[in-house]
């Protein structure tokens, strides 16, 4: 697996930091951001950069987001975006979070790779470090 660093890398909607501890890749989303098909590409692909090729783990915090559109949904569902991670845990600590992640987790949960709900990031991380090597 390769070694990533200490960067971040920013998008329009969130920043992606790598925890080197546990071993997993965090997308932090935006106070207020709305995620549409044009953002959904970008930080797939911006994550795809940041691991360098190299799916990790990804923790996804929901919290502050104020939505997600149908667009964007199919596209993070898509055989093209879960090439981007091994497993993601969707962090949704306040309604809308956990909203936005049920609504996912009832339309694509069944797909090939591991996504679970969580409204506590400890228990995230726990179940994320699972998937990490």
């Amino acid at each position: 697996m390769t070694e990533l660093g200490d960067e971040r890398l920013r998008t329009r909607t969130g920043e992606f930091s790598f925890d080197r501890e546990n071993r997993i890749i965090r997308f932090d989303v935006d106070e207020g951001a709305v995620q549409t098909l044009d953002n959904a590409k970008e930080n797939i692909a911006a994550n795809k950069r940041f691991n360098k090729g190299t799916p990790y783990p990804v923790l996804c915090d929901l919290t502050r987001c104020k939505g997600t559109d149908l667009d964007a949904r199919n596209y993070f569902a898509s055989d093209e975006a879960t090439q981007a991670y091994r497993a993601m845990a969707l962090l949704g600590g306040r309604p809308v979070g956990r909203m936005i992640g049920n609504i996912f987790l009832a339309v694509y949960g069944n797909r090939a790779k591991p996504i679970r709900l969580f409204a506590d990031e400890r228990e995230a991380i726990q179940w994320l470090k699972g998937f990490a090597d």
